[in-house]
């Protein structure tokens, strides 16, 4: 196989490899906003029931404490609902970066399938040679035992 093909199948490897990790790094992204989203809204129902209880035990009395209890509990529901529209919005990069590593993919296969050719050509060449070397020794061999037999 030429140098040149060589050289280029391992930069197609490589760029393969680049887009096999940033489509990692944006998965674990979504993966990470996901967690944050789904931890506030546990959090959001736990400062809600929070709120709700002191809200049952202190009946008669209107306390700040709870009115701050549910306040919290609307902060951190909207605090996970915007971090659930960031992961939402992260989707497509996953998307593009699949799609990029699948392209990157193909073209380092298509480039291994032209190296593979390339160089059973060059073996079927070598082969071809060496048959002719053969032939051809053969043949002045036979003419050489032609001449000494007259």
């Amino acid at each position: 196989m030429s140098r040149n093909l060589q050289r280029i199948l391992r930069v197609r490897r490589l760029l393969e490899d680049l887009a096999h990790l940033e489509l990692e790094k944006k998965t674990a992204e979504v993966r990470r906003l996901e967690q944050a989203a789904a931890g506030q809204r546990s959090l959001a129902l736990a400062v809600r029931a929070e709120g709700l209880q002191i809200l049952e035990e202190q009946k008669d009395s209107a306390t700040p404490e709870w009115l701050m209890g549910i306040a919290d509990a609307e902060i951190l529901a909207w605090k996970g609902g915007r971090l659930a529209a960031l992961a939402r919005g992260r989707r497509p990069d996953i998307e593009a970066a699949r799609a990029e590593l699948l392209g990157r993919r193909l073209d380092r296969r298509q480039l291994e399938t032209l190296a593979a050719e390339a160089a059973e050509a060059e073996r079927q060449t070598e082969v071809r040679r060496e048959q002719k070397q053969a032939d051809d020794w053969f043949q002045s061999r036979a003419a050489h035992a032609g001449r000494g037999q007259k």
